[in-house]
This record gives C-alpha cells, sequence and structure tokens, in this order.
C-alpha cells in the first residue's frame, strides 16, 4: 500500500473510531434522557395517586370517588382514568394479593423485592421489564394504605425513537467517514506530492549523474528538511567529485615532469653508445632521483585519493613532545642535518600515533627542504601545539593561505624538488582530528609551519574522526 493510501486509511479509521464513540455517547445519552422521562413520568403519577383519598370519601380536586370496598375485599383502586398515561398498574397487598387497576392491562411481574417494599416500604424501585414481547419500565412504591403500588408504562415510543436515532447515526457515521476518506486523500496528496518530487529529483541524479539538478524545497517542516539534508549530500558529492577531477588534472601535471626527465635520460643512453664515465653516473643519478621522486609522488596520490592514511590505528594517548623527539631523531640520522628539539610543555594529545608523526615527519622534511645546510632547524612543542621553525626563504602573505592546498608551490618554491602534496596531507591528518594548521613568515626570516591538536585535559579527545 502506498503511503498517500495509508494517509487516507489512517484519516478514516481515524474518522470511524471518532464517529462510533461520538455516536455511541450521543445514542446511551438519549437513551439515559428518555429513561429519566419515563421515571419522573411513572414518580409523578404515583405520587398523585397516593394523594387520592381512601374508600366512600371525596377528592376536592377531581370530585372522584375511589371504588371498591376496603377490609375484607382486598385492596382497593383509584378510579383508572387516574393513572394515565401508564398502560398498567397494580396494587399489591402486604399478603401478596395483587389487585390490578386497570381493566385489559398486563398483569405486572411481582418478586421479592416488590413484596418487601409492599410490607415494609423502601425506596422507590425502577425496572424493564418484557410482557408478551413488549417493553415496559415499572415503578414499585409504598401504597399509602399499605401495600405496594406498581405502575408500568409501555416503551414503544421510546424504543421507536432510538430506533429511528440509530438510523441516523449511522448514516452520519457513514457520511462522516466518507468525507473523512476524500479529505485524507486530498490531504495525503499534498503531504506526498514534496516527497514524490524528492524522488523524482533522486532518480534524475542517478539517471543522469548531474549533482546540479535543483532539489525543490517547498516548506520548513521534516519535508522540507529532507531536501535541504539531499541539496547539502548532493552539494558534498559535487564538491567531492570536483576535487576527484581536479586531483587527476593535478596528477597527470605534476606526473608529466618527472616522466618526461626519465625519457630524455633513457633517450640519452640508447642514442650514445659510449659515454664518459663520468656523465653515464651523472644520467643514472638523475635517473634514480626521477624514479624517487615519481615513486614519492604516487604514494602521496594514492594517500590523498584513496584515504589510505584512515587505517585501523585506534586513537591513544600520547606525549606530541615524545612523537617529535622520534621523528628529528630519524631526520637527524637521514640527512646529517642540525635539527633541535625544543619542549617547553609536553602535553597529552589524543590521536593515532603513526598518522601525527607522518604529519610531524612532513613538516620537518618541508623545512628541511627550503632551507640551506648549514641553518638549524627547530621544533617546538607547546603542550598540545607543535611548530616547526626554518631560515629558509619563508612564506608570501599572499601565499599562506593556500600552502596546504594539493600541488599548490609558491613561486618561490617551483625550482625545489618535491610534489606540493606534503603540506596537503598534514592538514589532512590534522583535520580527521578536529585539529588547526597554520603557516607563516618569521620576522627575522624563515617560516614557522605547524599544528594543535585538542588536548585530552579539554575533554575532546574523543572528537578524533575514525
Amino acid at each position: 500500500m502506498s503511503l498517500r493510501w495509508r494517509i487516507a486509511a489512517g484519516l478514516a479509521l481515524i474518522a470511524l473510531l471518532v464517529g462510533v464513540v461520538a455516536a455511541l455517547g450521543s445514542y446511551l445519552s438519549t437513551s439515559d434522557q428518555l429513561q429519566a422521562s419515563v421515571d419522573e413520568s411513572l414518580l409523578a403519577r404515583a405520587n398523585d395517586v397516593n394523594r387520592v383519598p381512601g374508600p366512600g370519601s371525596r377528592d376536592h380536586d377531581n370530585d372522584q370517588r375511589t371504588t371498591g370496598t376496603t377490609g375484607q375485599s382486598g385492596p382497593v383502586c383509584p378510579l383508572p382514568g387516574i393513572f394515565q398515561p401508564a398502560a398498567a398498574a397494580q396494587i399489591v397487598s402486604q399478603n401478596g394479593k395483587v389487585k390490578q387497576c386497570i381493566g385489559g392491562g398486563p398483569t405486572l411481574p411481582v418478586d421479592r423485592t416488590d413484596r418487601t417494599i409492599a410490607n415494609n416500604g423502601g425506596k422507590p424501585r425502577y425496572r424493564t421489564v418484557t410482557i408478551d414481547g413488549d417493553d415496559f419500565r415499572v415503578l414499585t412504591i409504598r401504597w399509602h394504605e399499605g401495600g405496594a403500588l406498581q405502575i408500568g408504562r409501555g416503551l414503544e415510543e421510546s424504543n421507536s425513537v432510538l430506533s429511528s436515532l440509530q438510523l441516523r447515526l449511522a448514516l452520519i457515521a457513514l457520511a462522516g467517514i466518507g468525507v473523512a476518506a476524500v479529505l485524507g486523500w486530498w490531504i495525503a496528496r499534498r503531504i506526498v506530492r514534496p516527497v514524490e518530487r524528492l524522488r523524482e529529483t533522486a532518480e534524475r541524479v542517478a539517471r543522469t549523474q548531474d549533482l546540479t539538478v535543483e532539489v525543490p524545497v517547498t516548506s520548513r517542516d521534516e519535508v522540507g528538511s529532507l531536501a535541504h539534508s539531499l541539496r547539502m549530500m548532493m552539494d558534498a558529492l559535487a564538491t567531492s567529485r570536483a576535487q576527484q577531477q581536479q586531483l587527476i588534472t593535478d596528477a597527470s601535471h605534476e606526473l608529466r615532469t618527472p616522466l618526461t626527465s626519465l625519457r630524455t635520460n633513457l633517450d640519452v643512453l640508447q642514442r650514445v653508445a659510449q659515454l664518459p664515465e663520468a656523465d653515464r653516473r651523472a644520467v643514472l643519478e638523475s635517473l634514480a632521483l626521477e624514479v624517487n621522486e615519481l615513486t614519492n609522488l604516487v604514494t602521496e596520490l594514492v594517500e590523498l585519493a584513496t584515504d589510505q592514511t584512515r587505517d585501523e590505528e585506534e586513537p591513544e594517548p600520547v606525549h606530541l613532545g615524545e612523537l617529535a623527539d622520534a621523528v628529528v631523531q630519524r631526520a637527524r640520522r637521514r640527512t646529517g642535518r642540525d635539527v633541535a628539539v625544543v619542549i617547553t610543555s609536553n602535553g597529552t594529545v589524543l590521536a593515532r600515533r603513526h598518522m601525527v608523526e607522518r604529519a610531524i615527519s612532513n613538516l620537518v622534511d618541508n623545512a628541511l627542504k627550503y632551507s640551506a645546510g648549514e641553518q638549524p632547524v627547530e621544533v617546538v612543542v607547546d603542550g598540545h601545539r607543535l611548530e616547526v621553525r626554518d631560515r629558509g626563504p619563508g612564506i608570501a602573505l599572499a601565499d599562506q593561505p593556500h600552502v596546504f592546498d594539493r600541488f599548490y608551490r609558491a613561486t618561490e618554491a617551483r625550482t625545489a624538488p618535491g610534489s606540493g602534496l606534503g603540506l596537503a596531507i598534514v592538514k589532512q591528518i590534522i583535520d580527521r582530528h578536529d585539529g588547526h594548521v597554520w603557516a607563516t613568515g618569521r620576522p627575522d626570516g624563515g617560516a614557522a609551519v605547524g599544528f594543535d591538536l585538542p588536548s585530552t585535559a579539554d575533554g575532546n579527545g574523543d572528537a578524533v574522526h575514525a
């Protein structure tokens, strides 16, 4: 069943339940009112009859005489006309004898409770009885001359009213259900229509791969929120696709240079049969350097394109100073350069050890690449902040916002080896740890490039992305 039909059926069901409850309440209320009216009529008539004088006396209001005799002849009934509109009336004596007061009327049933009222009195008693298939409302009340008076009134009129009411309420309920179903269908169409538009948009995107399709946002409700989320997702996918395309373009451009150099050197080796040993060694060293640079470039491209740095390593508390010291020791052994570590405060951060080591190593390699051989490089650790300082050409103010972009290389640095991906990898790693990177020039020359990570003391250690 479609969502539209479910909404319409749900509203119709609600209307049915409301209609049944309302009809039942109306029916029961009307039935109670009719019964109360009959009871009041019976009680009023019984009270009037109980005020009629005994036999042989005169009723001063109506000038009517009672009939019959007292004593041995049993109970004496008033004149039949005084019981109208009752259909049956009788007097039950204390010894259990019954005297009917309306000729031709039905005999009302007498039970133990009625005889108790006849002998001992008590509160008036109302009940509904069925005599020969007809319903009667019967009142039993204490008779003023002793015994009990029973008056019964037929319920044909009340039952007729209730039957007519049942039919009307059923018709009203059915009409209400029909109206609710039609209204529910209309409401469901209005509710489902924005969802259908979203579905059509999603199918169009899946069919055409066009992420620039406009997503209709027509309201601020949950459907509008869903549309906004879909738009954000499509924007993110479009950005990701653009970044991938840009990565491919930049990678093809960066790969072209070392490949061209390799081809040139290979052509030299092939065309010249006998090269002087020095020239031959220089060509082979150039080939090795180009292959090494090409290998590093491909490795960095793979890491950026496939997120291989997002491995299964779990975050753990680490001392930033210890990581920096380990990286610096390796850099000293590898290059023989002067790299110093200055730890003003050894802070603890929650991070993936090898990923952060890679970030520090990239910063140190970047500083060594742009610093002269005799100039030292400093790695300064202050709590959860780390900064690498060099004495190289520095970073121009216009270049500072872009040094962490993929393949970006400042004008002064384009003659130096490298792919322009090292700092991009640093930013990628630090971003996954909810950290912050920066790159500035130093007043006395050189550059300062660093990052900070959330300290475990900040309560943000659990913010590291998986």
